[in-house]
């Protein structure tokens, strides 16, 4: 596997970073990983088209995570016009949310004449989905977000790759991680401590109940940003857009 970073930023795009966005290159097939309000720019500028790509993996339905998906909608309709499916995957309720925003801000646009299918699977808390073969385990975290929150894991060719989404700290985010080759793991502060995400202090004391071998550090504010060096860059890398990474 090999993950390439489109986006990192959080919501406020703290350091002039792009929302949620990642792309995970599998045996199986390339997956988008997030898909936040301004995460299409962010692909252009990356240079990656939505042909590239052969599913979306939505953590939750926040809008720096999923917000992006109507833009997707529109190019592959109107620009690439390419005939393959769009596939979304998403927690429960991933269909719903789409479509109603969808409909939000471009009012009937699902109704017109399209040359591809838009096609959504629900990714249940707790349990393991195939995608063509590909396992994707799901752990729901504490993030309220409308709908479940998930953490993911991807198994493949013998490695495991896994993503917090984001979190508070709970039990999911240690099951999430557990040996992962990478963890994409959101840490949003340094040292504050919020009901809805991650700092690095709390991080750092739980690494070896984690266990994964490396710890990629995304979805961090101005805070973290400020203190990226004081991380422990034995076990941790600061996520950084273009980044690219062999698992």
């Amino acid at each position: 596997m090999k993950l390439t970073v489109i986006g990192c930023g959080d919501a406020f795009g703290s350091g002039r970073r792009f929302h949620s966005c990642y792309l995970l290159e599998t045996s199986k097939g390339r997956l988008l990983l997030d898909c936040g309000a301004n995460s299409p720019l962010a692909m252009k500028r990356s240079g990656l088209t939505i042909s590239a790509i052969d599913a979306v993996v939505i953590s939750h339905c926040h809008g720096d995570h999923f917000g992006g998906l109507p833009f997707l909608f529109l190019d592959k309709m109107f620009m690439e016009r390419s005939p393959g499916p769009l596939e979304i995957l998403g927690p429960p309720g991933i269909g719903a949310r789409t479509e109603a925003l969808l409909e939000c801000l471009y009012p009937a646009i699902t109704d017109l004449p399209r040359k591809f299918d838009l096609i959504f699977t629900e990714l249940p808390p707790g349990q393991e989905t195939l995608w063509r073969g590909l396992p994707i385990r799901t752990f729901e975290v504490q993030h309220p977000s409308g709908s479940p929150s998930l953490a993911l894991s991807f198994a493949d060719e013998g490695r495991r790759f896994s993503f917090s989404g984001d979190a508070s700290w709970c039990d999911a985010v240690t099951g999430a991680g557990r040996g992962a080759d990478l963890y994409l793991i959101e840490c949003t502060f340094f040292s504050t401590k919020s009901g809805m995400h991650l700092d690095y202090r709390t991080l750092a004391s739980k690494f070896e109940a984690i266990g994964a071998k490396r710890y990629l550090l995304t979805h961090m504010s101005e805070e973290m940003l400020a203190a990226r060096d004081e991380i422990d860059t034995g076990r941790c890398i600061a996520a950084e857009e273009g980044l690219a990474i062999t698992i």
